[in-house]
């Protein structure tokens, strides 16, 4: 069946995934910031997260969100105009986005598809990452020490904020003069579980450490055989001189040092 209509939802947050091949006169719509995310609450975050914008439920809260109907109503109008301005043989791809994937862009695409098959357009809906894993929600733990330095006050030394991140000062007072943890202020669990996060982290440690000069050691860790002993992604971010006899965690003891059998 030929279409004349192509409608292509995806996540903008996967870069290891290539974007919906252009097929004709293109249009885009960006959710991540035009709708609100589902509601904070953890509880119906994860129920949330594990479910698409297919899901009755995830997509009728997606299309009562305000300022959703606008956004359908005018991609309607969009997209019906420029199918009279364009010939039979030039099809229209309508690319729909949020970031990642999985609950905006498929309910709002989907919404659409429907609207314009009614107006009688032969359309394709192509949801790219809708099967993509559910990323882990990033609400503040009550039994986070990190969590509890950024959201509720905690005691810390904060050597620098930013929107995304905070670094500061190890209580015990770190391995060298200067020693700083990077630490994201969305909760995640250590740098495998959400990769944008980690990049994120370590682009803050980077703009550190330039800023201040020097050399450096920037270690992170992922699970307790790796050292890692709070569990809430933090860098770090250790300053080094020569003869400072700092050994890193992954130093082998010279021939001199090993044990005799």
């Amino acid at each position: 069946m030929p279409y004349d209509v192509f409608i292509d939802s995806f996540g903008a947050r996967w870069q290891d995934a290539p974007p919906p091949r252009y097929r004709a006169a293109v249009l885009a719509i960006n959710l991540t910031n035009a709708l609100l995310n589902p509601s904070n609450d953890p509880a119906l975050a994860d129920a949330v997260a594990r479910q698409t914008g297919r899901d009755a439920g995830v997509r009728d809260y997606v299309l009562a969100t305000p300022g959703a109907v606008r956004i359908i109503d005018d991609a309607v109008h969009e997209v019906t105009a420029l199918r009279a301005a364009t010939d039979a043989y030039h099809p229209i791809q309508l690319l729909v986005n949020c970031w990642y994937g999985r609950h905006r862009a498929p309910a709002i695409a989907d919404a659409i598809g429907r609207r314009l098959k009614e107006a009688g357009a032969a359309v394709a809906v192509t949801h790219h990452h809708i099967d993509r894993p559910p990323v882990p929600r990033k609400h503040p733990r009550p039994d986070c020490p990190f969590c509890a330095i950024i959201h509720d006050g905690a005691p810390a030394t904060i050597a620098r904020e930013w929107t995304d991140a905070l670094a500061i000062v190890p209580r015990r007072g770190g391995c060298t003069e200067g020693h700083l943890l990077v630490l994201p202020k969305a909760h995640v669990a250590d740098f495998t579980t959400d990769p944008v996060v980690s990049a994120t982290v370590q682009l803050r440690a980077a703009e550190l450490a330039q800023g201040l000069g020097g050399q450096w050691n920037y270690v992170t860790s992922c699970g307790p055989d790796a050292t890692q002993t709070v569990f809430h992604l933090h860098g770090h971010l250790v300053p080094r001189t020569a003869g400072d006899t700092l050994a890193l965690p992954w130093t082998r003891p010279t021939r001199e040092q090993e044990p005799t059998r």
